[in-house]
């Protein structure tokens, strides 16, 4: 990964990823043109989704009007080349996917809720049930979202969790609970066979790197979006 003046690039053979700092918000049509053309994604082709903190996933196919986004859900997948996948993120956990061998990319937006429901698990039944995927040969980043350290929740919802049957997904602190969104989905992507050395956390927090990134929480329930994009060439 490269620190770029707009974020961060990721380049792997025939797979390019990106995540957007605070010079670009991803929900402006503007800047991630400007961005798309600027790091060479098809722009014209960009396709993302009205996401509703659910774990559906939409699977984008030959044929689709790249022009009608904005259906609801939480997850793309794709086999197209020169189709960007773009879901956007303040706090939650933007999670990526990719198998070269096959050529398939696809983004997760992992918020509690997401990430309670599994959409991780989701993600990779549709890689390999529908794509032929085999497990040993998908990678995955989680990006930059809120860390364990900054995410209090409530011990209501710390309790909910404890179905997912994950060890130490939270910490207490002084009678404060938090909860740990890395730790959860990197454990539920390892139960669906992800090998543990083909999942990178990438160790930014948007609100302990909040010079770098938007954080829904730290800055005043900003509508202002980062952008994790990914694109097979």
């Amino acid at each position: 990964m490269r620190e770029i003046v707009d974020g961060y690039l990721v380049n792997d053979d025939n797979v390019k990823i990106a995540f957007t700092n605070r010079n670009v918000d991803a929900k402006s049509s503007e800047d991630m043109k400007r961005f798309s053309d600027k790091y060479g994604f098809n722009h014209d082709n960009i396709v993302y989704n009205t996401q509703v903190h659910g774990a559906d996933v939409r699977i984008v196919e030959s044929g689709d009007n790249f022009t009608e986004n904005g259906k609801e859900a939480d997850g793309l997948i794709t086999s197209l080349q020169a189709t960007p996948l773009l879901i956007f993120t303040a706090d939650c956990v933007p999670v990526v996917f990719y198998d070269k061998q096959q050529g398939v990319v696809s983004l997760a937006h992992a918020g509690w809720r997401g990430t309670y429901g599994n959409i991780t698990g989701e993600m990779v039944d549709i890689m390999t049930d529908k794509y032929g995927c085999k497990v040993e040969d998908i990678k995955t980043i989680i990006g930059p979202s809120v860390s364990v350290d900054n995410y209090e929740v409530s011990y209501d919802l710390i309790e909910k969790f404890s179905v997912l049957e994950v060890p130490n997904y939270y910490k207490e602190v002084d009678g404060k609970y938090y909860l740990d969104l890395w730790k959860l989905n990197k454990e539920l992507l390892k139960k669906c066979g992800i090998l543990e050395d083909n999942i990178k956390i990438i160790d930014f927090c948007t609100v302990r790197d909040n010079d770098k990134f938007f954080s829904y929480r730290l800055d005043d329930a900003t509508p202002k979006r980062i952008g994790t994009i990914i694109q097979l060439d």
